[in-house]
């Protein structure tokens, strides 16, 4: 029974650990995904600047 439960906790501690490292990947991803969105938008601005 102790047994059981040790591992229930081991594999919930293991799950925790996991969703957090795949939740941080995707907020790191989309941070720099969101950083190139602005640097086109930047960058779209300044050729039109010089258009002008």
């Amino acid at each position: 029974m102790v047994g059981v439960l040790l591992t229930m906790v081991v594999l919930f501690l293991g799950l925790a650990l996991f969703m957090a490292v795949v939740w941080n990947a995707i907020k790191t991803d989309s941070a720099k995904s969101d950083l190139e969105m602005v640097w086109e938008k930047y960058e779209e601005v300044i050729r039109k600047e010089d258009v002008l």
